[in-house]
């Protein structure tokens, strides 16, 4: 009985099976892990992405003319 009680405290796995009863996948914590992870390094180049373009946006050059313009008679 101890044994199973510690077997059974020992974590968590997510088998996936096929319509044929064949194992499609396994998931482990560690991959839920690695998957926080990736997720977490994506949005930081994202962010980083959005400030740099948020600034280029927000601060036009203005240039104004040196000579007036051309004028038809």
């Amino acid at each position: 009985m101890r044994q199973l009680q510690e077997k059974v405290g020992e974590g968590w796995s997510v088998q996936i099976y096929g319509s044929d009863r064949r194992l499609l996948c396994s998931l482990y914590p560690s991959h839920g892990w690695a998957l926080l992870l990736g997720v977490c390094l994506g949005v930081i180049p994202i962010l980083i992405g959005l400030q740099i373009g948020s600034t280029a946006v927000s601060a036009p050059q203005v240039t104004t003319p040196t000579e007036p313009p051309l004028t038809v008679d």
